[in-house]
């Protein structure tokens, strides 16, 4: 059983709760850093993300209290403690988070020079009181980055709430812990190795030509950093590139060539945020998450952060291969969708396979046309006799420029484009996503497509679930986005034909969207309860959408997530080849 989560909103400690007399302006931030060594103050960045991002058995108290007893003084954190007491508790408040961490890692390695001793200066207690300074400062540097006049009630909610993804966006992904790294491993495995060389054939010729290692090489070694750098209650998350496996000269080579492929130096970085901010000069995270470990000249490295490496097993081998002279990035993207697709269906299948082999609830791949002429495509649907649930699979990647945007209208006009409708080189509208499933339960309560034997016929309640690999479009507001977007294509596709809508009494559910982490932990989770009884209840209590199907389990006392055997499984088979190789 997965636990519990909290999932308030988080507030952060400014710099003026501890020390009064330090404003946060810019210039006194770049005068703090300057008593702070580069590489030692990366690695510090990196040592206390990876404590607060990286999911092992130790509560968020025990996370915080390890960084307050690093860098502030005993009369500091009791004036922390006081904020704390005064603004929600301990598990509200946070000193330090994942945002303001990264935050803090591009000024360093902007603006930070190394130090005589650089490896030691922080024995110095003064060294590690600047650290703190600096921390709280980038936090609010991040908040006005993020959030600074784009809260406002101007134009009514509803605008409010559309001028808000993209800072909600950013808040979630800034407090965000990396995925468990079984499932990150087992899903990444599974994908690369069993579903996309279906549909991009030269998939593993480009990968090797592009990295100098097969596919297998690559998840090995990702399972040997997962092991061994990504547990901070074991280690500082220090590595040696040249001592590691000493012993195993083949291997030691594998590993050298992986962290190369992976890892960035300080002054690489540096030149990488230039490039970036020049593109886009609000906070790009572009060059951490293309390499998101940090090494030193003296052959020591470190995971920047743990998220974004974690998010290179589930997908980095795509973006390897895009570097090859030979793929072309439209096919590489839609050979991707494919192989997504195909494993997501896979999954609903395990999940809703009949034990009896009397009836099979669930079909895929559905094309069909309606008494009108009008086209039915949908991914897979699940017929439980008074519910049917639609489902359609989205593997689209939203572009971090857009995210970043102050014109709040470009993120809505691609999120629009990727998963409600689209406009064709020939001038016509194309639904995609919300919008296939609008027409398609349209079609049904219009009785306008009775399926194979009027299968539909005793039907009361529609569920179209939309299914992301982007586990960030399920943040808060997002669902009222596509919820939004479902209700105008249902209006599309229903005008005129609201009056049998009625006199069929069949009730369409605003659209639910499922990240795919969600889907695999649901995949052992509906041996406990009924799949359409989850979604009758998150739609009574959640009839907005502003709550997320993972917030509202998460709080709930009847329903939990569970571990996929099946993802564990893969994982291990990995785990296994690392253990030879190793």
């Amino acid at each position: 059983m997965i636990s519990k989560i909290d999932s308030h909103v988080s507030v952060y400690v400014p710099i003026s709760v501890v020390f009064p007399h330090i404003n946060n302006e810019i210039k006194t931030f770049r005068s703090i850093l300057a008593g702070l060594s580069r590489t030692d103050t990366l690695f510090w960045c990196a040592r206390l993300n990876l404590v607060l991002s990286t999911k092992f058995d130790v509560d968020s108290i025990e996370r915080q209290k390890f960084g307050l007893n690093q860098f502030f003084s005993r009369s500091e954190i009791r004036a922390i403690s006081d904020f704390i007491v005064s603004n929600g508790g301990i598990e509200r408040v946070k000193v330090f988070f994942r945002g303001q961490l990264l935050e803090l890692f591009r000024w360093v390695a902007l603006y930070c020079i190394d130090h005589p001793g650089d490896g030691d200066t922080y024995e110095d207690p003064d060294v590690r009181r600047k650290f703190g300074q600096a921390a709280l400062i980038a936090s609010d540097i991040w908040n006005k980055r993020v959030f600074e006049d784009k809260f406002s009630l101007e134009g009514g909610i509803e605008l409010a709430r559309k001028r808000a993804l993209g800072p909600i966006r950013q808040s979630m992904e800034a407090t965000k812990s990396s995925q468990e790294l079984a499932q990150t491993l087992g899903r990444g495995w599974t994908l690369f190795n069993d579903y996309f060389p279906r549909y991009y054939k030269s998939f593993c010729k480009d990968f090797l030509a592009v990295t100098q290692m097969s596919v297998e090489q690559y998840y090995i070694v990702f399972a040997m950093m997962i092991t061994h750098y990504m547990n901070p209650i074991s280690n500082s998350g220090i590595f040696s590139v040249q001592q590691t496996l000493r012993d195993r000269k083949n291997t030691r080579d594998l590993f050298c060539k992986y962290v190369e492929l992976e890892s960035q130096s300080a002054d690489e970085l540096k030149q990488e945020i230039k490039h970036c901010e020049n593109i886009h000069p609000t906070g790009s995270y572009r060059s951490l998450r293309e390499k998101p470990i940090l090494r030193t000249d003296d052959g020591r490295g470190i995971i920047i952060d743990p998220v974004f490496f974690a998010e290179k097993g589930s997908i980095g081998p795509l973006f390897h291969i895009l570097k090859s002279q030979t793929c072309r990035h439209h096919d590489v993207f839609i050979a991707f969708g494919q192989a997504f697709e195909e494993y997501v269906l896979d999954i609903l299948s395990r999940m809703f396979s009949s034990s009896t082999n009397l009836v099979n609830r669930f079909s895929e791949n559905i094309e069909a046309v309606d008494s009108e002429g009008r086209t039915i495509e949908i991914d897979g649907m699940l017929n439980d006799v008074f519910q049917t649930v639609l489902f359609e699979v989205k593997a689209g990647f939203v572009p971090e420029q857009a995210i970043l945007s102050d014109d709040y209208e470009s993120l809505l006009r691609i999120m629009r484009e990727r998963y409600s409708t689209t406009e064709t080189k020939k001038g016509k509208t194309k639904l995609k996503g919300v919008g296939q499933l609008a027409r398609a339960a349209v079609s049904i309560a219009t009785g306008r497509w009775k399926g194979n034997n009027d299968e539909f016929q005793s039907v009361r309640t529609i569920y179209p679930v939309l299914v992301l690999h982007d586990d960030l479009l399920t943040s808060p507001v997002y669902g009222d986005f596509f919820a939004s977007e479902f209700s105008d294509r249902l209006l599309e596709c229903s005008s005129g034909k609201e009056s049998t809508m009625k006199n069929r009494n069949i009730k369409i559910s605003p659209v639910i969207t499922l990240s795919v982490s969600d889907l695999e932990y649901l995949e052992v989770a509906v041996e406990h309860f009924r799949f359409c009884d989850l979604l009758a209840d998150y739609s009574k209590a959640c009839p907005d959408r502003l709550t997320s199907l993972y917030n509202f389990i998460a709080s709930s006392d009847r329903y939990d997530f569970y571990y996929n055997r099946n993802l564990a499984s893969m994982g291990i088979d990995v785990l296994g080849k690392a253990q030879a190789a190793l």
